[in-house]
């Protein structure tokens, strides 16, 4: 696995060092290998269309890590069917439509380096998305805009902060984000998870089944709250799933139950989300893929693609901006919430105790505790 960051391209628009600050820009971790010279063009849809490795099922599970007292698997209160994420829905927007159509010199979509496709743990597994997806994203990403265009990176360690393994945003706010996480506010936010650890059809699982599923998007919002953004995504050794955090303040206002009746509304710049709500898509098979790029299917690079899309400056037609008002912890718009799901399981007085005792509170409609801390969520960013 190459371990250096020397192949940048002169032509991206990077505003600092990223050996310097720490972060590594995905497409530099490894050297794709280019396509016969024969081919003289090609289109996004064909390249995200392309089938991906198929890695195989980690066998040392390792619970994620460290801090994850910061979040429990109860946080998550409703989750719902983001029915809207489809390939129909994202063909009928022209834009998007034709830049998958549009001819692109072959060149500039090289082939993704082959990746270990026999991960032993999760820190392997991570290392093959990364090498895979993250850099025929960002190809795709790049090829997308003329001008700077949305990037996914991954975070070098930083001692025990709990951080997610890709933090997308435009490259003038990498600087910030390596020197002073969560200063500033990545746009799309992914997390790796094993198979055994995750997995979509938990939901339907028995209790501790729906624990593990519901720990999974747990994890997810906390780091969502703290770049304050909505979208990210989960990915495993089978499937991809994408994530859209908040809900809107007409689901709120026609839904919300006494227990968020103590939510004061306040102004903000960004819309204030409500705490727990999820819209996750439909799993897609990370071994979906088209033949000739001339059907548009759902695969899991060209999900990736249209999430990020979405994260743009302005929101496509019918979607959400990307960027949320979390406020610290005395702003306490955890308030904003609503009756937890039916179907999910009921906390144990083990994990009522340790959740008071981790973070200070169990419930969001609980008051202010002293044991949370200002100054770890976001107030403003690009």
């Amino acid at each position: 696995m190459p371990n250096d960051l020397e192949f940048i391209d002169a032509q991206d628009e990077y505003l600092f060092d990223p050996i310097e600050w720490g972060v590594e820009d995905i497409t530099t971790c490894s050297t794709p290998s280019r396509a016969p010279q024969s081919a003289r063009s090609g289109g996004l849809l064909q390249y995200l269309s392309a089938a991906n490795p198929s890695p195989s099922l980690v066998d040392r599970i390792i619970e994620p890590g460290p801090a994850r007292d910061a979040h429990f698997w109860f946080d998550v209160r409703n989750v719902r069917s983001w029915t809207a994420f489809n390939s129909n829905i994202m063909a009928s927007v022209p834009e998007l439509l034709m830049l998958l159509h549009g001819k692109i010199h072959v060149d500039a979509l090289p082939t993704p380096q082959v990746v270990n496709t026999s991960p032993v743990t999760r820190d392997q597994l991570y290392v093959s998305h990364r090498d895979h997806f993250g850099s025929k994203l960002n190809t795709a990403l790049k090829a997308s805009s003329a001008q700077s265009s949305i990037r996914m990176r991954n975070l070098q360690s930083r001692g025990h902060r709990m951080q997610p393994d890709f933090v997308s945003s435009y490259p003038s706010s990498q600087q910030q984000i390596a020197s002073s996480y969560p200063a500033q506010r990545g746009r799309v936010i992914g997390i790796v998870l094993c198979y055994e650890q995750w997995s979509s059809g938990m939901r339907n699982g028995n209790p501790a089944q729906k624990v593990r599923y519901l720990s999974g998007l747990a994890r997810l919002q906390h780091f969502l709250r703290e770049h304050g953004c909505r979208y990210g995504f989960i990915i495993t050794e089978i499937e991809l799933v994408c994530i859209r955090y908040g809900g809107d303040d007409l689901i709120y206002e026609s839904s919300k139950s006494e227990s968020s009746a103590a939510f004061a509304a306040t102004s903000s710049s960004s819309p204030i989300p409500i705490f727990g709500y999820l819209d996750v898509s439909d799993a897609i098979p990370l071994s979906r893929h088209t033949q000739d790029g001339r059907d548009i299917k759902m695969t899991a690079a060209l999900a990736l693609w249209y999430l990020h899309m979405q994260a743009g400056d302005q929101p496509l037609p019918g979607h959400h901006h990307w960027k949320l008002e979390i406020g610290g912890s005395s702003a306490m718009t955890r308030k904003k919430h609503l009756n937890r799901d039916p179907w999910m399981p009921k906390p144990v007085l083990r994990e009522i105790r340790r959740a008071k005792r981790e973070r200070g509170w169990m419930w969001p409609n609980e008051e202010f505790s002293k044991r949370e801390r200002e100054g770890k969520r976001m107030l403003v960013g690009r």
